[in-house]
């Protein structure tokens, strides 16, 4: 009984505002400097009613105590967290003792000699640096006792074991969901010891460590380590199975404003992403200050991250071009929340719309165009062919002619690693779209044209992360096509501010190809999502698992690998993440007859005259046996002669 009302008093000062506990310690202070300061008379027989009425004494407790704890107040001794004490106390208490002993043996100087001065101010100096010390260590006991957390709290390793592993274990203690049952950390002078009451186990031992304390939680609490190291350590943490959670900064930690809450389950972007530059900070980038920027497929994943990221950089005017209503809508709503000086245009259309596109360029003094619009689905280019056709190619052809014709100063592509040697429609109609813009800047000089070449993007819609998402919350199975399939990603925020990077680069007609890093195997990246969604590979060496992997085969036109280069021949640019390759080309006169026999062969609906026209322009081009449109019909030989007998390009076949 007594214990509950002892733990309950306990309980309602650790709950109370930061400002009674403050005002707690600092009576407890001053009583211990009294103390203190009267211990010495006392020890020597003086009463305590003859040390009150002594002149001396009075002086000593009227200085000492004030300015004590005014010492006590500057080395922050009201701003450390009782149950979070660590070395840096050790380090205050230190100080406090130096202080007092100084301010004791100066009020002492002046009645006795100095040699005694100096003896009696360190005696008392000593005295009350122990008392304060020792109270705290005391309330951090109680409060350590009464910590014993709830008895169905996950246990939770911590990966690390300095000041920011130290204060979430702290934090952690009393919560009811989490029981910090160990550290784990990579300095083998730690290993074997306690911290916080709780042992410090090698990195090497996580297998034992996790089976025999049960733990499959672990938080990541290492501020200071690079993004590199942090997601080494991510990788190898998730694939041994653990669900790890990240915290919040180490000023938050320390300060007290964590909450248990803040601990976060760690995700794709933070496996795979790579440090993002802020742009706003560099010299080269403000050459969008003031300018008009046009963005095409604005509403999709990387035109709208475009438009995020370009609308910081000081653009005065932003044409957002789309051919999906909501989408369009959804990018236009939330730049016109940030209440930027910018002036938004929404242009709902598409960029085969020969037409709107010469009045937009016709209506507005257009300095830089980014061309994000394209069909990018596989499967769906692959059966809907001529569509593919006519967007990613006719429409590419269509908006490089107008910028051009409208004197742009920059136009830049954004492609893909499915242009490189295809085996799809939809690589093919971007690689073609990407020799469009090689003779686009054939035809006109004055515009500086250029494409960037990547993969993945994480999260992009259509992506296998999104759709291993749904199928994870579902409860499985995910469906992969190939155990030995593999893509290259690159987090959006990454690939815009890289995709404007290279386009200010450009002096005409480059191949801009981005670094993205290892390619990753899609069957780790499933089982590594699972893990991060708190579940288990359900397989044959764990029947007891949760989500299932099953294996449907590669689709239509699908590659087992992406590549991002058609040669060799790459140079370096200024920035380590972007290079420039050098492809052959094919002449503006080619293109522009390839152009017409292909919007001949989509207007009489004809898939095989373009899929022959496709094939002799791309040599590298293997098209799958599953190529068709909904639109296509057998062509009547009054087709056919419209087009004449098929032409060869160069290093084409027929």
């Amino acid at each position: 009984m007594e214990h509950s009302r002892g733990a309950r008093l306990l309980s309602r000062i650790v709950e109370a505002p930061r400002w009674v506990k403050q005002t707690t310690e600092f009576v407890s202070d001053a009583v211990a400097l009294t103390i203190s300061a009267c211990s010495l008379p006392w020890m020597f027989g003086v009463s305590l009613q003859a040390m009150l009425a002594h002149p001396d004494h009075q002086i000593l407790l009227a200085l000492y105590v004030p300015i004590g704890l005014c010492i006590l107040w500057w080395l922050d001794f009201y701003k450390m967290m009782i149950r979070r004490l660590d070395q840096s106390f050790i380090k205050r208490a230190i100080w406090a003792f130096l202080a007092l002993s100084v301010l004791a043996s100066t009020i002492y100087l002046d009645r006795t000699t100095t040699l005694k001065a100096l003896a009696l101010g360190v005696v008392t100096g000593g005295l009350s640096t122990g008392i304060v010390s020792l109270i705290r260590l005391l309330a951090r006991g109680l409060l350590d006792l009464t910590e014993t957390g709830s008895a169905n709290a996950e246990p939770i390793l911590i990966y690390g074991a300095g000041q920011a592993g130290t204060a979430l274990a702290g934090s952690l203690k009393n919560d009811p969901n989490y029981r910090p049952v160990a550290f784990v950390d990579d300095d083998p002078n730690l290993h074997q010891l306690k911290v916080a009451g709780l042992p410090v186990r090698s990195s090497r031992d996580l297998d034992r460590v996790k089976e025999r304390l049960k733990a499959h939680q672990i938080a990541l609490a290492i501020p200071s380590l690079g993004r590199a190291r942090r997601r080494e350590i991510m990788e190898g943490l998730v694939d041994q199975g653990f669900e790890v959670l990240s915290v919040p900064g180490f000023s938050d930690l320390m300060s007290g404003r964590f909450e248990v809450s803040d601990l976060r389950k760690i995700d794709m972007d933070e496996l795979l992403g790579r440090d993002v530059v802020d742009l706003t900070e560099s010299r080269v980038h403000r050459w969008f200050d003031g300018r008009t920027v046009l963005i095409s497929g604005a509403g999709g994943t990387i035109g709208s991250e475009l438009a995020r990221q370009l609308i910081r950089l000081g653009v005065a005017r932003m044409i957002l071009l789309d051919s999906s209503e909501p989408q369009l809508y959804e990018i236009h709503q939330e730049l016109m929340d940030l209440e930027l000086p910018v002036e938004l245009i929404p242009v709902l259309g598409s960029v085969t719309d020969q037409d709107r596109l010469e009045t937009v360029f016709a209506q507005r003094q257009i300095d830089a165009v980014f061309h994000a619009a394209a069909y990018k689905h596989v499967p769906l280019v692959e059966t809907n062919a001529l569509a593919g056709i006519q967007n990613n190619l006719i429409g590419t052809d269509r908006l490089a002619e107008a910028a051009g014709e409208a004197k742009v100063k920059r136009f830049t592509l954004i492609s893909t690693d499915k242009a490189v040697r295809p085996t799809n429609v939809m690589g093919a109609t971007k690689r073609l779209a990407e020799l469009s813009i090689g003779a686009a800047q054939e035809r006109h000089r004055s515009t500086i044209y250029s494409l960037v070449r990547f993969g993945n993007v994480l999260g992009s819609s259509g992506s296998v992360i999104p759709r291993f998402e749904k199928q994870i919350r579902r409860g499985g199975p995910i469906t992969v096509t190939h155990p030995e399939i593999t893509r290259y990603f690159m987090t959006i925020p990454e690939a815009a501010q890289l995709v404007i990077t290279a386009g200010l680069q450009a002096n005409g007609g480059e191949v801009f190809v981005l670094d993205m890093g290892k390619p990753v195997k899609i069957l780790d990246l499933a089982r590594r999502m699972i893990t991060l969604s708190g579940e288990q590979v359900k397989d044959s060496a764990h029947p007891e698992g949760e989500i299932e992997i099953h294996f449907t085969g590669l689709r239509p036109g699908e590659k087992l690998y992406e590549e991002l280069l058609i040669g060799e021949d790459t140079v370096e640019t200024p920035h380590p993440k972007i290079f420039v390759a050098h492809e052959s080309q094919i002449s503006a006169l080619e293109m522009a007859e390839l152009v017409q026999d292909l919007t001949k062969s989509i207007e009489v609906s004809d898939l095989e005259t373009a899929m022959r026209l496709i094939e002799a322009a791309l040599p590298d081009y293997t098209p799958s046996q599953d190529v068709t449109d909904v639109m296509d019909r057998p062509r009547s030989p009054r087709d056919a002669s419209a087009f004449g007998p098929p032409r060869v390009l160069p290093g084409g076949r027929d």
